[in-house]
């Protein structure tokens, strides 16, 4: 994981793999299998490898699911060989599928190709009928030092893209901090000082803009695998982002996951220097996990909303890595009250039951 090679490749590439969750074996297993691309769809090398790095789900209707893949392809020559991607990055796209309900194949819609994409790491569709999506760009540059740089001073940006594949620039931490204000006159005073001193600080660009997700509240909710924090983003008329709200959650963060009640969970680092060795040697360093919950609440008057806060909750942790090592990303069934957690450098799937 050190190099940026493909050394540490899957041979044939990533496979999306589907579960039935809703139908566990009596052996507390869940059967899986094997979503196969079909159609036009060509890696970089010209066979139908895929190099998954992060993925959205769409439900068009009862039938079709549409995927919104993040596909990381090595970078090649002039006769498609592979080239060596430390000198000049990974060959990043946006892979659009369609899949029907029960198949296990998923027909190749579109492959999005722009220099606004450089970096991807999470793509999330806008689910609005335009086809459009957001992914966030992680660093600055793909390689060399600013990259290096990007977790000090900060680097990255969240890029829109509409339908056709036209992308441009949306939101990278340096805009106008324009948060939602309080229209209560009973606003604790010690809120009101608060945000005054925030406002005379200078504004900070984002650092490691991570697994970005769409909240059930139509709101974009970016964190940041270096600072803590989660950006809860609006879409403009003109595509781009506007800041509405931050949630401190005080601990790097990877991807974040809404459930069908809205509350929103989040895989996290409470050791990032450990967890950087884990990621570099998966099979002898371990990397500790926290799983978080952020619920949103809403106090509405007569006058219309008085304050809207966000109760950041510990919901498990596992320092010692005793089962948990990298996860990466989580989510949470509403209807078992489980949690599926994965890793993105590990070969196995944790369910955590719900405490009777």
């Amino acid at each position: 994981m050190k190099d940026v090679n493909v050394t540490g490749r899957r041979p044939g590439g990533s496979e999306l793999i589907a579960l039935d969750i809703d139908e566990p074996g009596v052996d507390g297993f869940y059967n899986l299998r094997g979503i196969k691309p079909i159609g036009h769809y060509r890696g970089a090398t010209g066979n139908s490898d895929l190099d998954l790095l992060g993925f959205d789900a769409h439900v068009l209707d009862d039938n079709t699911i549409r995927f919104y893949m993040v596909n990381q392809r090595p970078p090649v020559g002039a006769f498609n060989n592979i080239i060596d991607a430390s000198k000049s990055g990974a060959n990043s796209t946006i892979e659009i599928f369609e899949m029907r309900t029960g198949q296990e194949q998923m027909r190749h819609v579109r492959t999005i190709f722009s220099d606004e994409i450089w970096t991807p790491n999470r793509v999330s569709a806008l689910a609005d009928g335009s086809g459009g999506f957001l992914v966030t760009n992680d660093h600055s540059v793909k390689v060399g030092l600013r990259r290096k740089l990007d977790y000090v001073i900060g680097g990255g940006n969240v890029a829109y893209c509409d339908g056709a594949g036209n992308c441009h620039a949306a939101y990278d931490g340096s805009e106008d901090d324009d948060t939602v204000p309080s229209t209560s006159s009973d606003e604790p005073m010690y809120k009101v000082y608060l945000k005054k001193a925030l406002g005379y600080l200078p504004k900070s660009k984002l650092k490691f803009p991570n697994g970005l997700a769409r909240g059930r509240d139509g709101f974009f909710y970016v964190p940041s695998a270096i600072d803590g924090q989660i950006r809860v983003l609006a879409l403009q008329p003109d595509k781009t982002l506007r800041l509405v709200d931050t949630i401190h959650v005080g601990m790097p963060l990877d991807n974040i996951s809404p459930d069908a009640n809205g509350d929103i969970y989040a895989a996290g680092f409470p050791n990032l220097i450990q967890s950087g060795k884990g990621f570099d040697d998966p099979y002898n360093q371990s990397s500790p996990v926290t799983i978080w919950r952020i619920r949103k609440t809403v106090d509405v008057g007569k006058s219309g909303v008085r304050s809207i806060d966000y109760r950041v909750e510990k919901v498990l942790e596992d320092r010692d890595s005793k089962v948990l090592s990298g996860s990466t990303t989580v989510r949470h069934d509403v209807k078992t009250g489980r949690l599926f957690i994965s890793a993105a450098v590990h070969p196995f799937l944790v369910v955590c039951e719900p405490t009777k």
